[in-house]
C-alpha cells in the first residue's frame, strides 16, 4: 500500500467536518429561501388577491378538521376500504329583507289611492260599496336639506327711557357662531361614523346650497371634543367598571405635529366592552407611542379580563397590574393562519388533501358557527353552549397544536403561529 499519498485520519476527518458544515449551510440556506419564498407569495396576495379574511377552501367538505389530517403514517388497508369521496356543493343562503311592515323605528305616512267618484259606479246602475283594501309598502329617503333659522327677537323700550328690553339669544354649541347643534351632530356623524372627509362634506353642504370652509369645520370638530369631554370622561368611569373589556391599538402618521417629525408614528388606542351589558361603549385614545403607560394610565380603575392581540405592550401592563389577566383574540389567530394559507404555492392550494392551514380554519370555523348561534342567549345559556360544545374543540386545536410542534418548520408562517 502506497501510504505516500493516502489521506491521513487527521485529513479524512476534517473533510467530513466541513462536508457536515457545508450540508448544515445547505439546510439553512434552503429554509432561508423557503421564508423568503412565502414572504413573497403573501406580499403578493395581499397586493393583488382579494383583501377579504373569507375562507371558502376544501374544509367546507368535511364536518371535522381531522378528516383529511396530514400524518407521517400512510393510512392502513382499512381505513382506504371505509373511505367515501362525497360530491357537494354549497348553495348561498338568501339574506332575509327586514320587513317594511312590521318595521317600528322608521316615521311612516299613509297615502291613500282611492276610486274616482265616477268609478264607484258599477255598470249595472248600482254605487259600489267598501270591502276591505289592498295595502303595499314602499320605501322613501329624504336627502338631507340645509335650512336657514330666523332668529327674531323684538325690541321693547318705554316713555319712561328705562332702556330697551329684549329677549336672550338661546344658547348655542358654539358661541357666536352659525353651526347649530344638529348642524354640527350631522358633520360629526359623517366625519367620524361614515368616513367622509371634511372637504367632501364641504362639496356635499355647496350641493346642499350652503358653502361651509374646511377649515371653519375643522374649527367646529375641536370645539365640539371639547364641549363632549364630560361626556367622554363618564364614559370612560362606565368602561373601567366592567369585568371584560377589548383592546386594540393601530399606528397612524400625523403630518403636522408640533415638536415633532412628520415621519414620526403615532398611536390611536381603541377601547371597547362587550356589549354583553347593552349597547357597547366604542372610546379611543390617541397617544404617541405603543408603550404600556398608555392602557395604563387609560385603564386606571380597571380590574378584569382584557382582550387584545400579543403586543408587548399588553404582556408589560398585566405584568405590572396582576388585576388585569389578558385573554387572546380569535380572530388574530384566525388571521396568522389564513395568511399561511395564502402563501403556500398554487399547486399546494389546489390539491385535493386539505393541508394543515386548513385543519386549523374548520375547527375556528366550528367555534365562529357556536358563537353565531348563541349570540342572543342569556349568559348563562351562552356559558354553557360554550362549556359542552366549544370546550371539546377548543381541547382538539390545543391537542393539534402540540403535536404540530414538531412537525412544522418553526421559521415559516404556519410554524410561527404554531410554535406560539
Amino acid at each position: 500500500m502506497d501510504t505516500k499519498h493516502s489521506p491521513s485520519s487527521s485529513s479524512i476527518e476534517a473533510l467530513q467536518s466541513a462536508n457536515e458544515h457545508l450540508e448544515l449551510q445547505l439546510i439553512e440556506l434552503k429554509a432561508k429561501l423557503a421564508w423568503y419564498e412565502e414572504q413573497y407569495r403573501l406580499f403578493k396576495h395581499k397586493q393583488f388577491g382579494a383583501a377579504s379574511e373569507r375562507y371558502e377552501g376544501q374544509g367546507l367538505l368535511f364536518n371535522e378538521a381531522e378528516a383529511e389530517a396530514i400524518e407521517d403514517e400512510e393510512p392502513t388497508e382499512e381505513d382506504e376500504s371505509q373511505t367515501q369521496i362525497v360530491s357537494t356543493h354549497t348553495r348561498k343562503k338568501k339574506t332575509a329583507r327586514q320587513s317594511l311592515k312590521d318595521n317600528t323605528t322608521l316615521a311612516r305616512s299613509v297615502d291613500t289611492i282611492d276610486l274616482a267618484e265616477c268609478d264607484k259606479l258599477c255598470g249595472c246602475g248600482l254605487q259600489r260599496f267598501p270591502m276591505g283594501e289592498e295595502i303595499s309598502y314602499k320605501l322613501k329617503v329624504v336627502p338631507a336639506q340645509a335650512e336657514i333659522i330666523e332668529i327674531h327677537r323684538p325690541k321693547y323700550g318705554c316713555s319712561c327711557e328705562d332702556g330697551i328690553k329684549i329677549a336672550p339669544m338661546p344658547k348655542m354649541p358654539i358661541p357666536k357662531s352659525i353651526a347649530t347643534a344638529e348642524l354640527l351632530a350631522w358633520i360629526i356623524t359623517s366625519k367620524y361614523c361614515d368616513g367622509l372627509p371634511l372637504y367632501r362634506l364641504g362639496f356635499i353642504a355647496k350641493r346642499m346650497g350652503v358653502e361651509i370652509a374646511r377649515a371653519t369645520m375643522a374649527d367646529w370638530m375641536i370645539r365640539s371634543a371639547l364641549l363632549l369631554e364630560r361626556v367622554y370622561l363618564a364614559l370612560v368611569a362606565r368602561m373601567v367598571e366592567q369585568t371584560a373589556l377589548q383592546a386594540d391599538e393601530t399606528p397612524i402618521q400625523v403630518l403636522d405635529e408640533p415638536e415633532r417629525n412628520p415621519q414620526s408614528k403615532s398611536c390611536m388606542w381603541v377601547y371597547r366592552t362587550t356589549g354583553m351589558q347593552g349597547s357597547p361603549v366604542i372610546l379611543y385614545d390617541y397617544q404617541t407611542g405603543r408603550g404600556h403607560e398608555h392602557p395604563d394610565a387609560f385603564l386606571q380603575g380597571f380590574k378584569g379580563y382584557l382582550q387584545c392581540d400579543g403586543m408587548s405592550a399588553y404582556k408589560a401592563l398585566s405584568e405590572k397590574r396582576q388585576s388585569i389577566r389578558l385573554v387572546g383574540c380569535m380572530a388574530h389567530l384566525r388571521r396568522k393562519f389564513k395568511e399561511a394559507l395564502d402563501a403556500m404555492p398554487k399547486k399546494d392550494q389546489q390539491a385535493k388533501k386539505i393541508s394543515r392551514s386548513e385543519q386549523a380554519l374548520n375547527m375556528i370555523r366550528n367555534l365562529y358557527a357556536i358563537e353565531q348561534r348563541i349570540k342572543d342567549k342569556s349568559e348563562g345559556e351562552r356559558y354553557r353552549a360554550r362549556q359542552e360544545e366549544s370546550k371539546p374543540v377548543l381541547d382538539k386545536l390545543k391537542q393539534w397544536l402540540d403535536k404540530q410542534q414538531a412537525l412544522v418548520p418553526p421559521k415559516s408562517l404556519l410554524g410561527g403561529v404554531v410554535q406560539t
